[in-house]
């Protein structure tokens, strides 16, 4: 199966946050909060030249600094790609991000 299929039939991420997403205001929430993590995750990703968009409430894409773009299910496979694409594990918790992010 491709990453699209199995990202459009997939459940809900735990991250995602719950609440009932066939009522309008609480769909309009979810759409909040995820928009909100992508300007949180877009500042985490700044310093290694990557870029995440929403996608269709559903994913998210990676884009690396060569123009490489991933699709990601949630946020874990957003870390997992971001690893794969920097050689390296990105910690967000890393105490410099976090004083820059702060600053």
């Amino acid at each position: 199966m491709c990453s699209l299929c199995g990202t459009l039939g997939a459940a809900a991420h735990w991250s995602e946050g719950g609440g009932d997403r066939t009522q309008v205001g609480a769909r309009r929430e979810v759409l909040r909060e995820r928009i909100r993590r992508v300007a949180l995750l877009n500042r985490v990703l700044a310093p290694s030249r990557m870029h995440v968009d929403e996608w269709e409430e559903t994913a998210y894409i990676l884009r690396g600094p060569t123009g490489q773009s991933v699709l990601c299910g949630d946020l874990a496979a957003v870390f997992a790609e971001v690893q794969r694409l920097r050689g390296a594990p990105l910690d967000p918790l890393d105490p410099a991000l976090v004083e820059a992010l702060s600053a």
